[in-house]
């Protein structure tokens, strides 16, 4: 049955599109117009915001006279269905395809912990730091697969809300469970397998009281531990957004963030770029604020790594050298105001103030790898049927 299983995703392979989006073909960037230069393709997965801030590090990378290579992106949209890109990179990988396009992977990465689950562990390669100059100021560190990955953003889940309707808003896990249920219908939060918000607030009630082991741990033990969890999220579920006189889950990171735009729900569990990106575009207004919770919501470096699959980590390192350069951070900031991963002194950019508090030290990092998609099967046969 799992030969069967992989023959099914590798015809799909053959056959079909690989992804949703594809960006990053501005002036001088398609393939066949890099003057002789090795084509790299970026694989990325995540919101829009993401594609439209690859595209334009893109773009600003191929149009440098001394890049050594043309970076293409291929870009699957979080909570898109079919495959996941992780699911792709194990498909070709288990199929022994060792001449793929998979050049370079941009992924959380309190998430490639799942890419090894499904590909094997020899999946990412080790780099050659020396030729990654710029490396040497990057102040995030990975704590995942720390040789093989450059960390380019940190990122992190917060609690967003307006503070004209809610001045006052929960701080703590237990003071939000009671103000959800003494405020139905104005809060929401989307399915963990359709956004990483969803995920990360999902998370947060089935790891708050484990040891710190299991939050890094993809043991299935683990998984009969997360009855307390389960049973929150089912007593909140009745207090929870609703249309039509049904509870709602929002889809993806954006169907929730659309809530708040709308006034619909006054709280919501959100990525912290994607909201100050809103805000900074008039979208949200400027009485929306942002805050962590006691105990955090999941928060992660975001990193750059070289599937064992593709054309080799050497034409990759010019392109990532760039993405922790000081143009390329200002560009993540000021973009998605991503935090930076190198000292803010080296940024020109008034937007530092804006993520000053994004500490990543204090991010509360939950990486359970294949157990995400066990967590994702329960969710969606035990919460989202609720009635």
């Amino acid at each position: 049955m799992k030969k069967l299983c992989v023959c099914a995703v590798l015809c799909f392979l053959m056959l079909s599109p690989f992804t949703l989006f594809a960006g990053g073909q501005g002036e001088g960037s398609a393939a066949g117009n890099g003057g002789g230069k090795p084509k790299v393709t970026l694989w990325a997965t995540g919101s829009d915001n993401v594609r439209m801030l690859f595209e334009k590090l893109i773009d600003e990378y191929n149009a440098k006279p001394g890049s050594t290579s043309v970076v293409e992106l291929q870009f699957v949209m979080s909570g898109s269905g079919g495959q996941t890109l992780s699911d792709r990179i194990a498909a070709a990988k288990l199929a022994g395809k060792t001449d793929t396009d998979f050049d370079l992977l941009a992924e959380n990465g309190s998430a490639l912990a799942s890419y090894v689950d499904k590909a094997g562990g020899d999946l990412f390669v080790p780099l050659d730091f020396s030729k990654i100059p710029n490396y040497a100021n990057v102040k995030m560190k990975s704590g995942f697969f720390t040789d093989c990955v450059v960390p380019y953003r940190g990122t992190t889940v917060v609690m967003a809300y307006d503070s004209v309707r809610l001045p006052n808003p929960p701080k703590t896990w237990a003071e939000l469970g009671a103000w959800i249920t003494s405020h139905p219908g104005r809060f929401a939060y989307n399915p963990p397998g359709s956004g990483g918000s969803g995920a990360g607030f999902v998370n947060l009630a089935l790891y708050k009281d484990l040891p710190p082991e299991a939050k890094v741990s993809t043991d299935e033990k683990w998984v009969e531990q997360w009855g307390p969890g389960w049973d929150w999220l089912k007593s909140i579920h009745p207090y929870l957004y609703t249309s039509g006189g049904k509870v709602v889950y929002p889809n993806k990171n954006q169907g929730t963030l659309d809530l708040l735009i709308n006034k619909e729900v006054d709280l919501i569990p959100a990525w912290a770029d994607q909201v100050l990106t809103n805000i900074s575009r008039g979208i949200l207004p400027e009485s929306t604020k942002i805050y962590q919770l006691t105990p955090a919501l999941n928060g992660t470096d975001v990193v750059l790594a070289v599937p064992n699959i593709g054309g080799g980590a050497e034409k990759t390192y010019d392109f990532i050298n760039f993405m922790i350069s000081p143009e390329a951070q200002k560009i993540c900031l000021e973009t998605i105001f991503a935090v930076p991963v190198i000292d803010a002194s080296l940024i020109d950019s008034t937007y530092k103030t804006m993520v000053k508090d994004l500490d990543i030290s204090g991010f509360s990092v939950i990486s359970n790898g294949k157990l995400g998609d066990v967590r994702n099967q329960y969710w969606d046969k035990n919460i989202a049927r609720l009635p």
